[in-house]
């Protein structure tokens, strides 16, 4: 129970703001809200494949599609000064609500409604951007509403951060920003006063029949961007405005929450797509995944061209190989990079190899050329797999789960056994005498340096796929 439901008609501050909140029991609201709180609220990041940034936003029945696209221009009036600009464009789909709305497209000019609303959300998204470290490109923010029922506005402005958010930090993923130029969140609620009862995030019946209606656009420290509120029927007092504020302050507290929470796209997280032709590996990973209700596709079926590896990591290529399928598919992706790290006692450095990017008769000269290590002693033979696995939820995905497991062993004489792939014939697990190879694919995945990677992204995968 929130402090402001927990103190029904006595004094509250939620957020540095003071009101007042009457009995509750004097309105039912729709799916039995309490006066003080929010309709249900989504996030579904990455909604579309092309743009840097994109969330879907739910209040409730209310949808609005939210995209940021990155330019590297501004403004004539911005040229020239080392300063970016963050820009909005806002619409309604004609089936958006009850009846069908003829496209402003189709007569040729746009409202003032949306020019007014257009206008809010760019002057609140700018608000949250320090535009000269954001330098000479424009972010456009174009939020359409797919339905419509009450907050379509602040429900854009919501989501239009996220999706500005997400942007930003694709651009520090390629290299173009060496830091992010956000100074804060920035959300939207609304409040009003139906029947002489205040109440948070109006809906359409609600908003439709208010008293007063007021929009609240603040950051995540509780400051004011910007505050829009008539009296539709009857002049609402001092204290009906702080209710008003406090109740917003509350919603916008919970809002800023969620908008970094990262809620997922449910219906795309149970598809996912393996970043691997290499037949081998494909099997190992569907049978270690095999437990869990995910449909894995392995990135032939879709045709994915394979990643060109340029990174100089094995994390720096996973992340290579899942952005990639990724992009092509649509689909989250998971992708690992693996090799061989060998440590010779004569030269005391270490070799690493993965082992992918080596074809098959090339693999078996390295094979022979590993076990002859000439003149170093079986106990300074040291060797371990690696293995870094990366999850990618979406192809912009900004923080993608990252796993690691290692297999410590050494490299044997000769190669040996008919099983496993890439270098399994050369390397001697733990204290054993076996190579990889000449292990059955059961014991192998139980113990290698891959299952363990897994297990760690498994327990994450299903904290997040709830």
């Amino acid at each position: 129970m929130s402090e402001a439901s927990a103190r029904l008609g006595g004094a509250v501050k939620i957020n540095g703001h003071e009101g007042r909140l009457q009995d509750q029991t004097v309105m039912k609201r729709a799916k039995g809200r309490l006066a003080d709180q929010l309709r249900t609220v989504q996030f579904t990041r990455g909604f579309t494949r092309h743009a840097e940034g994109s969330v879907l936003v739910e209040f409730g029945d209310t949808r609005v599609l939210c995209t940021a696209s990155v330019e590297g221009t501004v403004p004539h009036f911005l040229r020239g000064r080392g300063r970016g600009w963050v820009t909005a464009e806002y619409g309604m789909l004609p089936r958006s609500t009850n009846t069908r709305n003829l496209r402003e497209a189709a007569r040729g000019r746009q409202g003032g409604r949306t020019l007014e609303i257009q206008r809010l959300i760019g002057r609140s998204l700018r608000a949250a951007v320090d535009l000269k470290l954001l330098g000479e490109r424009t972010v456009t923010l174009d939020c359409d509403v797919l339905q419509a029922d009450g907050g379509t506005r602040t429900a854009a402005i919501t989501g239009g951060w996220i999706a500005l958010a997400d942007a930003l930090d694709y651009l520090i993923g390629k290299g173009e920003l060496s830091a992010t130029p956000l100074n804060g969140q920035v959300a939207s609620v609304s409040a009003g006063i139906v029947d002489g009862v205040p109440l948070l995030d109006l809906d359409y019946m609600e908003d439709s029949t208010a008293d007063t209606d007021m929009n609240f656009v603040m950051d995540n420290q509780g400051h004011f961007i910007e505050v829009q509120g008539t009296a539709e029927r009857t002049p609402f007092t001092d204290d009906q405005m702080q209710t008003m504020v406090a109740l917003a302050g509350k919603g916008i507290e919970e809002l800023t929450k969620l908008q970094t929470q990262g809620a997922r796209a449910t219906p795309l997280s149970r598809r996912i797509v393996l970043a691997s032709n290499n037949g081998g590996k494909l099997a190992e990973l569907q049978s270690l995944l095999s437990h869990m209700d995910i449909e894995f596709v392995p990135q032939g079926e879709h045709d994915v061209p394979e990643a060109e590896e340029t990174g100089l990591t094995f994390v720096e290529n996973a992340i290579i190989k899942a952005r990639n399928a990724s992009r092509f598919t649509g689909l989250p992706a998971i992708a690992d990079d693996s090799g061989i790290e060998v440590i010779t006692w004569a030269v005391n450095r270490v070799f690493a190899q993965p082992a992918t990017l080596v074809r098959a008769p090339r693999m078996k000269i390295i094979c022979r050329s590993c076990c002859t290590l000439d003149g170093v002693a079986t106990a300074q033979r040291g060797a371990r797999f690696r293995c870094e696995i990366v999850w990618m939820r979406h192809e912009h995905d900004p923080s993608p789960v990252i796993c690691s497991g290692n297999w410590s062993g050494r490299i044997a004489t000769e190669p040996r056994g008919d099983n496993g792939f890439g270098y399994d014939p050369i390397f001697v697990f733990a204290d054993g005498e076996q190579t990889t190879a000449e292990l059955d694919p059961a014991s192998k995945n139980r113990l290698s340096h891959r299952s363990q990677a897994l297990a760690q992204l498994v327990k994450v995968m299903r904290d997040e796929l709830v």
